[in-house]
């Protein structure tokens, strides 16, 4: 959200707190807030074949696939979560946060 706002992006931020059981209830009653809505982000800080991504996508497209294109940014899949190198941590970073909101 840090993020968002120092780059004055103007797009909702919905944190997924809770994957299991799964919160499609809530996540389609805060994503009905937005009616214009046309694109869902899932923006995840651990490498595409880690963390929740392959998880939460099969719910985010069942229920809101036929709907809203749906993207994944993340870093790329990895053999480890982390790259052992802090200015490679910070390049990554800005990367994903860049493929997040600078098509916005």
């Amino acid at each position: 959200i840090a993020k968002r706002d120092e780059r004055g992006v103007r797009v909702p931020v919905v944190r997924v707190e809770q994957l299991y059981p799964w919160p499609a209830e809530l996540l389609a009653q805060e994503l009905a807030r937005y009616p214009n809505c046309r694109e869902l982000v899932w923006l995840q800080e651990e490498p595409e074949n880690m963390g929740p991504w392959n998880f939460a996508k099969g719910h985010l497209y069942e229920s809101f696939g036929d709907r809203l294109d749906i993207h994944r940014v993340s870093r790329s899949a990895e053999g480890s979560p982390a790259t052992g190198s802090h200015a490679i941590h910070v390049q990554e970073q800005e990367m994903i946060m860049h493929a997040a909101f600078e098509p916005f």
